[in-house]
């Protein structure tokens, strides 16, 4: 049996426009001469819909689309999900409907509803009380929604289709390939995975839909982070293909790229506006957005002022230089004495403390978002999950965005991807890499005059957000007492702040906002 496997980026919430998608792809199918074409759960609502869900006209939309997508499948069968209400007594399941000579005849329910990191399908679904395989062209076509409901795999199954929904962090590659290819080899099948590709907002999917022999060898994998159409013929022999699974720096570069392109397009925006500090994040941030929407559609923004050295402006433009990059510069010298002359009544004689501190990054992120408006670009936000997390962040001033590009990647990673950036030539200056970090706010300031060294606090940090230990456990991990109290303490401090951040790019399990919900 031929399968035609389309790995498309869907869009939430745009029935007509994924469904014009599906069926271009099962144009294509057709004339391949493919069997049965596959498309993944809600491909037609569009990945993560949300509670779109709980509307009855969205809900009707879909099915009025699956029936006329239905219409179209006259030579080849089609397996597409999309929400499923049964009018009759009101409840809704995730369903693959299967199509066939031009009709609706039959579906599968998920069993297992997935409730864990960004996914809540019980608050829309009820889940599936039993799993009947599909009987197409002499074959018995066992469908999963998830690796838990292998339990319903029977010797009597020609093949085993599991449709993905899970959204991608960055040790998923790895972890999927091996799940994948375990149950092929347990169940003796050939296993075909299909899975979603593009993002909402924060959550991406990753593509790479692959099938695997009844060895556990992949033999098919489609791309990563891209829009893909692959055929196989199942039941014949195929060569095995070593799975693609990129190192974590290159992963985390494709992922952060891809996040920002799907972003602007989903939006319908085109250009991007960031400041220019000279530090390595908004260096990192540039080069990324440079990359993914075209140097020429990201401006920087310099923004010296009383404390910046000469080093950042240069280290700034030099980087602009590299990138290819429009940028202006605004001083805030005059706009800072400006402000601290009118607080005077009111500040009276009390000393410089945080609040002037401050002061200049909201007057920076009120300049860059002055630009945002009147030029339409789209601000994003160079905050790293490092200094997120212990609140080294300004509401309202260098806090501010659309979207956090790396605000779910510690600094020490920042500086990993630096280099990966650069592994060709050199985009980031080196100097930007090296000297060290400050928020220039105050002479002579420096990140490590309130923080720990940051690969001390990294290594805090993901014991307590990404491993969830206690801070005794963190102790006992020979982590200094004093720092991990501190650090821990700093984190719990400063949910408020982090509540009011733009939504990050999520690369992991516990992403702020997204991945890891605590009370503020």
């Amino acid at each position: 049996m031929k399968l035609a496997i389309p790995q498309l980026n869907y869009k939430a919430g745009d029935i007509e426009g994924n469904s014009a998608k599906i069926l271009d792809a099962i144009r294509r199918a057709e004339q391949e001469n493919a069997d049965l074409t596959l498309f993944p759960p809600l491909a037609v609502a569009g990945i993560l819909p949300q509670d779109l869900l709980e509307r009855e006209e969205f809900i009707h939309a879909c099915r009025l689309a699956v029936e006329r997508i239905a219409l179209q499948c006259t030579r080849t069968a089609v397996l597409i999900g999309a929400p499923n209400l049964d009018a009759s007594n009101g409840i809704m399941y995730n369903s693959v409907y299967f199509i066939c000579n031009g009709e609706v005849v039959d579906g599968v329910h998920k069993n297992i509803l997935s409730d864990y990191d960004v996914l809540n399908e019980s608050r829309y679904f009820v889940a599936g009380e039993d799993n009947t395989p599909i009987r197409y062209k002499g074959k018995h076509i066992r469908i999963l929604f998830d690796e838990y409901e292998s339990e319903f795999i029977d010797p009597a199954d020609s093949f085993v289709i599991l449709f993905g929904s899970a959204p991608f962090s960055v040790d998923s590659r790895l972890s999927r390939h091996r799940l994948l290819s375990s149950l092929a080899q347990k169940y003796r099948k050939d296993l075909i995975y299909v899975n979603p590709v593009g993002g909402c907002t924060s959550v991406l999917f990753d593509g790479g839909s692959a099938v695997y022999n009844a060895r556990g060898k992949a033999v098919m994998q489609c791309a990563t982070f891209a829009e893909d159409f692959q055929t196989i013929e199942i039941g014949k022999p195929a060569m095995p293909a070593a799975p693609f699974i990129p190192d974590r720096m290159t992963l985390i570069h494709q992922a952060l790229c891809f996040g920002i392109r799907d972003y602007f397009a989903k939006h319908g925006f085109t250009k991007a506006v960031l400041g220019l500090s000279g530090g390595i994040d908004s260096a990192v941030v540039a080069a990324l957005a440079a990359e993914a929407l075209g140097a020429e559609n990201v401006m920087g923004l310099l923004m010296p002022s009383h404390y910046s050295t000469d080093h950042s402006v240069s280290d700034a433009e030099a980087l602009a230089h590299n990138l290819g990059m429009p940028h202006t510069t605004i001083a805030i010298r005059d706009i800072y004495d400006q402000y601290l002359a009118a607080l005077q009544p009111a500040f009276g004689d009390l000393p410089f403390s945080v609040a002037e501190e401050n002061l200049q990054a909201r007057i920076r992120g009120m300049l860059v978002m002055a630009m945002s408006n009147k030029f339409g670009y789209i601000a994003l936000n160079t905050s790293n999950k490092s200094e997120a997390a212990v609140g080294y962040g300004t509401l309202y001033g260098d806090l501010c965005g659309s979207l956090s590009v790396i605000g779910d990647l510690y600094k020490t990673d920042v500086y990993a991807l630096a280099r990966h950036i650069n592994r060709e030539r050199e985009i980031i200056p080196e100097h930007t890499i090296t000297k060290a970090p400050s928020a220039e706010l105050r002479p002579g300031q420096k990140d490590q005059d309130s923080l720990p060294e940051y690969a001390q606090l990294d290594a805090i940090l993901k014991l307590y957000i990404e491993d969830n230990l206690s801070p005794e456990a963190i102790i006992a991990q020979e982590h200094p007492e004093p720092v991990v109290r501190k650090i821990t303490g700093m984190v719990a401090r400063n949910d408020y702040k982090r509540a009011q951040c733009p939504p990050n790019i999520k690369l992991s399990l516990k992403a702020f906002g997204s991945g890891r919900h605590y009370p503020f």
